[in-house]
């Protein structure tokens, strides 16, 4: 069972990508993804916007106008790094594929994940309404490396589990934009242990921070 949030003041605080990207890491990776975290929230330390967060904001902005290829060439012009651009131009070439996601905006709203020694925000980038009224609250993996299968499980799983103050009823999408895929939640149930492997996961990223900051 989570923790409620006045039980653990002091736990780190992470994003559901953030988590994704440690469950979709080698054993030793994750070393340094944890290490990465520890860096850009520290207290001293003040980061500034997402690699990729233009980009979110371009396809929320295109689903909301309808001017997705507008919206997309100019946020890809507007990056000054050629780094940053080429993700860019790559990510809009295979979000413009996706046909089947661009469908009107619909409310969605943000929850949080509690554990005794991680905090995981459940915050959907947008939710989209189908034409039959179905709502689908998505969340975009844009990373270069692939969204393992677990991983997309597990985002699943927490998004689904939050419904109620994400947009009650909805379905959950994990979208891997780089190779144009929709993870959904499987028709079978849900197997038998994974809510308790998903809590030792987080108990274990919690944990290995608490680990690595005190070195």
């Amino acid at each position: 069972m989570a923790a409620k949030e006045s039980d653990t003041p002091g736990v780190p605080k992470v994003t559901l990508t953030t988590f994704a990207e440690y469950l979709t890491a080698p054993s030793s990776a994750r070393i340094d993804c944890v290490r990465q975290q520890i860096r850009l929230y520290g207290q001293d330390y003040h980061p500034g916007p997402s690699f990729y967060r233009d980009f979110v904001d371009a396809v929320v902005e295109g689903r909301r106008t309808g001017a997705d290829e507008l919206v997309l060439q100019r946020v890809v012009k507007a990056q000054r790094g050629d780094t940053r651009r080429e993700h860019y131009v790559t990510l809009a070439r295979h979000w413009l594929a996706l046909s089947e996601l661009r469908l009107p905006m619909a409310p969605c709203g943000r929850a949080v994940w509690i554990t005794s020694r991680l905090s995981v925000s459940i915050r959907p980038d947008f939710a989209v309404m189908d034409a039959e009224g179905r709502v689908l609250v998505v969340k975009l993996w844009l990373k270069e490396q692939a969204l393992a299968t677990d991983a997309a499980r597990a985002g699943l799983r927490l998004l689904d589990r939050h419904m109620a103050q994400l947009s009650a009823g909805a379905t959950p999408l994990i979208v891997d934009v780089r190779r144009e895929k929709i993870h959904k939640q499987p028709r079978r149930a849900i197997k038998r242990g994974f809510d308790d492997w998903l809590e030792s996961e987080a108990e274990a990223m919690g944990g290995l921070w608490l680990r690595l900051a005190a070195a």
